[in-house]
């Protein structure tokens, strides 16, 4: 599988996450930019951080124009296949799967069944982007992450 050149400074390590403090919600946003040359079906990558002790709350989808044909899934990255995991404690399935936000370009909150299953663990867990149907156009993929303390 080709994966993408990790660009955020968190999902890469370089930076701490956000983390809730209490009952209040957090929000960090991530990006990821999609090359010409990564509109290949199964290209995937990190893209962000779900931090130790959290659960997710909503996730929301900014993606200019990539193309016709678009589509993107994402979840937890699964450390034993490296692919989206589908462990019961990371929702059980993709979070978002074949989402087509991508194709002309916009918004989209999502809060999904599978994220509204994920267990809190004692680590920092991967959030990872991967394309299910290639576009044609380069752009900033970003993704902001709202989540709470378990």
């Amino acid at each position: 599988m080709k994966n993408f050149k990790t660009k955020s400074a968190v999902a890469a390590g370089h930076q701490c996450p956000v983390t809730a403090g209490g009952p209040s919600l957090a929000i960090a946003r991530f990006g990821q930019p999609i090359a010409v040359a990564d509109h290949v079906a199964g290209v995937a990558g990190v893209v962000g951080v779900l931090p130790a002790g959290c659960v997710p709350f909503s996730l929301t989808v900014f993606a200019p124009a990539l193309g016709d044909g678009f589509k993107a899934s994402l979840g937890l990255r699964d450390p034993a296949t490296g692919g989206i995991s589908t462990l019961a404690n990371d929702g059980g399935a993709p979070w978002v799967d074949g989402n087509d936000t991508g194709a002309a370009g916009g918004i989209v909150q999502l809060t999904t069944v599978p994220m509204a299953k994920v267990h809190p663990s004692d680590e920092d867990r991967e959030l990872m982007l991967v394309i299910d149907a290639p576009g044609a156009a380069a752009g900033l993929f970003s993704v902001t992450l709202a989540f709470s303390n378990a």
